[in-house]
C-alpha cells in the first residue's frame, strides 16, 4: 500500500512537472504583432518572453522601431529614449514622457544586453492599445483607432490644424470632431452620445459631467484660456468703445451665444451684469447656437455688435474688436479636456489629449491667440 502511494505521488508530480514544462515551453514561444501582423525579430534584437508574473516582456528597441519610433541609448544614465521624449531607465518602473510619468507594474530589466519592459507599456507610452491572444501566445499592438471628439466651437480653426499634425504621426487613426456650444455637447454626452473625448470652453460644463460620473476624472486637465471681446462689422461706422455702449440707440441687434448652452453667452451675461446692463443687453439680444454663429451674424452685418472670444475675432477680417472685457468681469475662460468614461478607446483618447499639450500643438494654439496652460 505504501509503495502504491509513493508511485501515485511520483506519478502526480511527474504530470505536474510535465504540465509546467509544457506551459513554460508555450509561454517561451511568444509572438508579437502590430495590428495583427506578426513582427519578425532578428536574434540579436532580443526575444520576447513571459516572466514569472506572467507578463509578456519585449525588447524596447525592436518594438518601438516597428512602430516607427527612433530609439537611442545613453550609457551614462542607463536610459533608453524613444523619439527623444519617452525615457525608460534600467531598473526603474517609470516611463518618463512629456505628459507625465507612466508607472509600470515591474522595472525595466536587462536580458541578453537588451532592455525589456512589458509589451503593453511600450504600446501605451506611444499611445497605442494592446491585446493578447492566448491560443497563439500573441501580444498585439493596435495602432488603428477611431475617435469621436466633442469640442467647443471656438476651438475649430486651431484644433483642425492640430488634428492634421496628429494624424501625420498616427496615420492609422481616424478622428471625427463635432463642434458646438459646450452646453449642447454636454447634453449630448449626458444622453449617451458615443463620444471619446470632450473639450469644453468652460469648466462648469466639465464639472457637471464629472459630478455625474460620466468623465474619467483622472484625465481632466486645463488646456487653454481665452478673452471675451465685443465686435462690430468690419465696415461699421458706429462710435463704440465699451461694453457700456450697448445702450446706444444705434445698436438695435446684439448677437450673443445662448447662455444656457454656449459659454461665450454666459460670459457675456456676466460682463453685462458687471456693468449693471444685463436687462438692456437682453432686450437687444439675438441669441445664437454657438460662438461661431455669433461671429458669422456680426460679420454679415445682420447684427450691430456681438460678444465672442478674442480668438474668434482674430479669425475674421470682416469684424473689428471694440473692447476687451475686464478679467474680473466674468469667470475665467478656461478650456478643460477629459476622456469620457464610456469610451471604448481610452488609450487613444488619452493620447490625443496628451498631444494637445505637446510643444507642436501649443504653438498652433498660440498662433490662433489662445493662452496655453
Amino acid at each position: 500500500m505504501k509503495l502504491f502511494k509513493k508511485v501515485l505521488i511520483l506519478g502526480v508530480m511527474m504530470v505536474v512537472l510535465l504540465g509546467m514544462s509544457v506551459a513554460a515551453a508555450a509561454a517561451a514561444n511568444v509572438n508579437v504583432a502590430v495590428d495583427g501582423n506578426p513582427i519578425s525579430i532578428a536574434p540579436d534584437y532580443g526575444t520576447p518572453y513571459v516572466d514569472s508574473a506572467n507578463r509578456t516582456m519585449v525588447p524596447i528597441r525592436v518594438i518601438s522601431e516597428n512602430l516607427g519610433a527612433n530609439v537611442s541609448w545613453d550609457q551614462a544614465t542607463q536610459t533608453a529614449a524613444i523619439n527623444g521624449s519617452i525615457k525608460v531607465k534600467l531598473g526603474s518602473n517609470l516611463i518618463q514622457t512629456s505628459y507625465g510619468p507612466i508607472t509600470m507594474d515591474t522595472s525595466a530589466t536587462l536580458k541578453d544586453s537588451r532592455i525589456y519592459i512589458p509589451f503593453r507599456f511600450v504600446g501605451n507610452a506611444l499611445g497605442y492599445d494592446v491585446s493578447w491572444t492566448g491560443d497563439t501566445n500573441t501580444a498585439n499592438i493596435i495602432t488603428k483607432s477611431d475617435l469621436t471628439i466633442s469640442a467647443a466651437a471656438s476651438l475649430k480653426n486651431a484644433l483642425d490644424e492640430v488634428k492634421a499634425m496628429y494624424l501625420e504621426q498616427k496615420p492609422n487613426a481616424q478622428i471625427a470632431i463635432t463642434y458646438g456650444g459646450s452646453g449642447a455637447l454636454q447634453q449630448q454626452i449626458e444622453q449617451g452620445a458615443p463620444v471619446d473625448l470632450f473639450l469644453s470652453a468652460a469648466a462648469s460644463n466639465m464639472n457637471t459631467l464629472k459630478n455625474e460620473g460620466l468623465m474619467d476624472n483622472s484625465t481632466v486637465k486645463n488646456l487653454l484660456q481665452n478673452k471675451v471681446v465685443m465686435i462690430v462689422p468690419g465696415d461699421s461706422t458706429l462710435k463704440l468703445s465699451s461694453f457700456k455702449d450697448i445702450t446706444d440707440s444705434s445698436i438695435k441687434y446684439l448677437a450673443l451665444g445662448e447662455p444656457s448652452t454656449v459659454p461665450a453667452g454666459k460670459y457675456a451675461e456676466q460682463v453685462f451684469t458687471y456693468y449693471n446692463l444685463l436687462d438692456q443687453a437682453k432686450a437687444k439680444a439675438v441669441y445664437q447656437k454657438d460662438v461661431t454663429s455669433v461671429l458669422t451674424v456680426v460679420a454679415s452685418g445682420n447684427a450691430d455688435a456681438g460678444v465672442v472670444y478674442s480668438t474668434d475675432a482674430a479669425s475674421s477680417d470682416k469684424v473689428k474688436v471694440i473692447t476687451t472685457a475686464p478679467e474680473d468681469s466674468h469667470d475665467p475662460v478656461t478650456y478643460p479636456g477629459a476622456v469620457v468614461k464610456a469610451t471604448k478607446q481610452p488609450i487613444a483618447a488619452q493620447d490625443f489629449l496628451n498631444f494637445l499639450t505637446s510643444d507642436k500643438a501649443k504653438a498652433v494654439f498660440v498662433k490662433y491667440g489662445f493662452t496655453v496652460l
